[in-house]
């Protein structure tokens, strides 16, 4: 299996042990009919809600988080 493969198939509370307590990932959502961007955890908690990708991308940054892409 692949790293790829590997880090797909893992648990969300395997990959924020994996020391990415500091990572998060972006998530468009529709919210009351506007699209919205909600910052999530490694493991899966939305921790904030952003009119665009650029502010959430900011917030995280700002608060020492680093943002990956997930697909």
């Amino acid at each position: 299996m692949t790293t790829t493969e590997v880090l797909k198939h893992m648990t969300p509370e395997a990959f924020a042990a994996l020391g990415a307590e500091n990572t998060v990932y972006l998530r468009p959502i529709v919210q009351d009919g506007v699209v919205a961007f909600a910052v999530h955890t490694a493991a899966g908690q939305a921790i904030g809600l952003m009119e665009s990708p650029e502010m959430a991308r900011a917030a995280a940054l700002q608060h020492d988080m680093t943002v990956v892409s997930v697909h």
